[in-house]
C-alpha cells in the first residue's frame, strides 16, 4: 500500500506541517462559515421560540430534532458526492464535467426532497407512534409538515453551495448565507411575535419563515449558477449531460454510504429526543437546547474533517505514508484546538449562552451542574466526526458508517434510555448516555485509524 517510506530531515517535517494547516486553514474556513450560517438559523429560531413560550419551543424541537434533522442529514449525506466529483473534475481542469455533476444532480435533489415529503408527512402519527403524548404530537406534527415543504428547497442550496465549493468559489453561499439569516431574523420577529401586521403564530411562524428562507437561498444560487456568465461559459451549466443513471452510480454510493453514516448520528439524537418526550416538557426543550450547542462545533469539525480528507487522500494516493500521516495528525490537532477552545469558552460562558435561547429557570437549572459533561461531549463528538471524515481520505467507505452506527445506536440510545427513565437520572442521563456514545465512536475511528497505518 505505501510506495515511499523515506527518512526526512526535521526541516521537511516542519515545512510540511507547516504546508498542512495553511491548506487545511484555507480549505476550511469558506466551508466552515457557510456551515455555521446554516446552523445560525435554526439557533435563532430556537432563541427567539424559546423566548416566547417554553411550550412552543418544546414542539419545535420535536419537530427539528425528532423528525426533520434525520431528513435534512439522511439529504446531505446523499449530496455528498456532488462537491468530491466537482472538485476532482475541476482538478483535472475538466470544467464541462464540473457542469455536468451539478446538472445531473438537479433532477435527483428534487426527487430526493419529494420522496421525504411523502414519507413524513403523516408527522403527527409517526410521533404518537414513538410514544408522545397526542397534544404534544398534533402540534408537533403541523409544525413537521410546514418545514418539510422547505426540503427540496434546502437540498438544491446544498447541492449549489457544495458545486460552487468544489470550484473554488464558497464564498457565494457564504454572501447567501448572511442575507438569508438577516431575511430570518426579520420573518421570524413578524410571524412569531406578530409583528408588522403578521398573525403571532408562536413555533408554527417560525417554520413559515424557515420555509421561506431556504427556498430563496436555492433559487439565489440556482440564478447565480444558471445567469453567471463566468460559470454559464465555462462549466456548461446548461448543456445536457448525456449520461445514462449508470453512469454516475459511484458518486452516488458515496453519497448511500455518508447518508447512512449521518443517518446513524441524527437517528440516534432524534431517539434521545423522544426519550426528552417522555420524561417532561422541560427536558424536552433543553435537549432541544443541547442540540444546538453541540451543533455549532461539529459543524466545525466537519468542514475541518472534509478539508482533512482532502490532503490526506493526495498523499496517500501517492503512497507517501509519513505525509499521509503528517496530513491526517495536522487535521486532528487543528480540529481538536479550535473545537476544544470553542468548548471552554461555552463551559465558561454557559449560563450566558444558555439565556440567548430560553429565559425559563427550569431549563437554565437543568443545565448548571452538567457542565463539565457538556465539555467532554462537544471534544469527543467533535474529535470523532474529524477522524470520520480523514478516514475517508483513506477511499474507506463503510468502515467509518459501520463504527458510528455501533456506537450511536449500539451505545448512546440503549444507554441514554436506561441511564435517563428507568434508572431516573432524567436530563442527565441523556447527557451521560450522549458522552458514551460519543467517546465509543472517537475509540473505534482512531483504532481503525491506526490499522491503516500499520
Amino acid at each position: 500500500m505505501w510506495k515511499i517510506e523515506e527518512q526526512h530531515s526535521r526541516a521537511w517535517y516542519f515545512q510540511r506541517l507547516k504546508r498542512h494547516f495553511s491548506e487545511l486553514v484555507r480549505l476550511a474556513v469558506p466551508a466552515t462559515c457557510m456551515r455555521i450560517g446554516l446552523m445560525l438559523l435554526a439557533i435563532v429560531d430556537t432563541a427567539m421560540v424559546g423566548h416566547y413560550a417554553t411550550k412552543h419551543l418544546a414542539w419545535l424541537n420535536l419537530a427539528n430534532t425528532g423528525i426533520m434533522s434525520f431528513a435534512l442529514v439522511v439529504g446531505i449525506g446523499l449530496m455528498t458526492g456532488v462537491l468530491i466529483y466537482t472538485a476532482n473534475a475541476y482538478g483535472q481542469e475538466n470544467y464541462r464535467e464540473c457542469g455536468r455533476v451539478w446538472r445531473r444532480t438537479i433532477p435527483y435533489t428534487l426527487c430526493v426532497g419529494v420522496v421525504m415529503i411523502a414519507v413524513i408527512w403523516p408527522a403527527s402519527f409517526w410521533l404518537s407512534l414513538l410514544g408522545q403524548n397526542p397534544q404534544e404530537a398534533e402540534r408537533a406534527g403541523r409544525i413537521t409538515q410546514l418545514l418539510l415543504l422547505s426540503v427540496p428547497g434546502h437540498l438544491l442550496f446544498l447541492n449549489c453551495s457544495m458545486f460552487l465549493e468544489g470550484i473554488k468559489r464558497p464564498s457565494i453561499g457564504f454572501y447567501a448565507m448572511i442575507i438569508a439569516n438577516i431575511i430570518n431574523v426579520c420573518a421570524n420577529y413578524a410571524l412569531i411575535y406578530g409583528h408588522y401586521g403578521a398573525p403571532e403564530m408562536g413555533a408554527e411562524g417560525s417554520a413559515i419563515a424557515t420555509t421561506i428562507v431556504r427556498w430563496s437561498m436555492a433559487m439565489t444560487l440556482m440564478a447565480y449558477i444558471w445567469y453567471a456568465p463566468s460559470i454559464r461559459h465555462t462549466y456548461f451549466v446548461r448543456e445536457k449531460t448525456g449520461q445514462s443513471w449508470a453512469d454516475w452510480a459511484d458518486q452516488r454510493q458515496m453519497g448511500y454510504a455518508s447518508g447512512v453514516s449521518m443517518a446513524a448520528e441524527v437517528a440516534a439524537f432524534s431517539g434521545l429526543t423522544i426519550f426528552a418526550g417522555w420524561i417532561g416538557i422541560v427536558e424536552l426543550a433543553a435537549q432541544g437546547v443541547l442540540y444546538q450547542l453541540l451543533g455549532v462545533p461539529f459543524v466545525v469539525a466537519v468542514a475541518i474533517g472534509i478539508a482533512s480528507s482532502v490532503r490526506t487522500g493526495i498523499s496517500f494516493s501517492r503512497g507517501d505514508k509519513t505525509d499521509t500521516i503528517l496530513a491526517s495528525v495536522s487535521g486532528i490537532i487543528l480540529a481538536f484546538c479550535v473545537t476544544g477552545l470553542i468548548a471552554t469558552v461555552g463551559t465558561i460562558w454557559l449560563h450566558p449562552i444558555l439565556t440567548l435561547f430560553t429565559d425559563d429557570p427550569h431549563i437554565l437549572d437543568v443545565f448548571t451542574p452538567l457542565s463539565l459533561l457538556l465539555l467532554l461531549c462537544i471534544i469527543f463528538d467533535t474529535g470523532q466526526a474529524t477522524v470520520s471524515n480523514i478516514l475517508r481520505g483513506f477511499k474507506e467507505t463503510w468502515w467509518p458508517t459501520t463504527m458510528q452506527i455501533l456506537s450511536f445506536m449500539g451505545v448512546m440510545m440503549p444507554t441514554s434510555y436506561v441511564l435517563s427513565i428507568p434508572l431516573g437520572m432524567g436530563f442527565k442521563g441523556l447527557v451521560i448516555g450522549t458522552l458514551a456514545g460519543v467517546i465509543m465512536s472517537w475509540i473505534l475511528q482512531i483504532l481503525r485509524f491506526f490499522w491503516l497505518l500499520r
